[in-house]
């Protein structure tokens, strides 16, 4: 992506999306330091119809943007856009990241919203690390993004009911079952480490799909120490019409967006 290498397990040859998850890039690299923030990341680039939501694991990311929000998210915390009608912004590494070097590792995945929301006003929420709701169970911690989990729930609101949380153990044999409503689909991708979801092994940079079954919970178990981010959500039926930044239900919404992208509609961002 530009001068970035990311992975991505999603869209992939087997899958063009799963349920509502649209993209999912996983991002890890050292900076070596002595650099401009403005140097690194990407740019100012527009989105509109979907909401793109971003991780961090490692270091601090800075998002700025045509509303005029400024807010640098460290490690263990997120940032959640709902485009809706259109909004500019940039991802760059924190001025200190950049100037001293360390870790930078994240996760962007893209959540397509309902046609009858994507035209609302866009939006910016950022949730630090303190923020999230957090606990420990059968030797997992996990920090929950969004939605609930028994007694539970993240101040992030979503459009579409979805549970996103990040499952963290240190050790082998942690064991535990994850409620998931039957008719809901998503996907386990594992950062590093390896897993068995219901006795099926799962290993670092590999995702393993959740489909719509008979059962209300998975089981998982580390195999060792590992990280795994969970994307699960609500059956999403709607046609799903996509050109680059844009995620609509028509081509005539793509051209639309287009457009009023061009004609300066969805703001205006400028770096240094």
């Amino acid at each position: 992506m530009g001068a970035i290498y990311v992975e991505q397990p999603l869209p992939c040859p087997q899958f063009e999306r799963i349920g509502p998850f649209l993209l999912l890039h996983h991002w890890q690299d050292f900076l070596p330091g002595n650099q401009s923030p403005y140097d690194i990341g990407v740019g100012p680039h527009p989105h509109r119809g979907f909401s793109p939501v971003t991780c961090i694991y490692a270091g601090g990311l800075r998002h700025r943007d045509s509303l005029g929000n400024d807010n640098v998210i460290h490690a263990g915390g997120t940032q959640w856009i709902d485009a809706g009608n259109g909004i500019i912004h940039s991802e760059r590494p924190d001025e200190t990241l950049a100037e001293n070097g360390g870790m930078l590792e994240l996760i962007q995945f893209w959540i397509n919203t309902p046609s009858e929301v994507k035209m609302n006003a866009a939006s910016y929420h950022p949730l630090s690390a303190a923020e999230t709701p957090s606990w420990s169970e059968s030797g997992w911690n996990i920090g929950l993004v969004q939605g609930r989990w028994n007694e539970y729930e993240s101040p992030i609101v979503s459009s579409h009911p979805l549970r996103i949380a990040n499952l963290k153990t240190d050790a082998a044999g942690s064991s535990m079952n994850i409620p998931i409503p039957i008719d809901w689909t998503g996907l386990l991708y594992v950062l590093d480490g390896a897993i068995l979801i219901d006795g099926q092994r799962t290993e670092g940079r590999h995702m393993a799909t959740i489909v719509p079954g008979e059962v209300e919970s998975i089981h998982i178990e580390s195999l060792d120490a590992c990280r795994v981010l969970m994307l699960v959500g609500a059956p999403f039926d709607e046609p799903v019409i996509s050109h680059g930044p844009f995620v609509m239900s028509t081509y005539g919404e793509i051209q639309r967006a287009i457009l009023d992208y061009h004609d300066g509609k969805m703001g205006t961002l400028t770096e240094p």
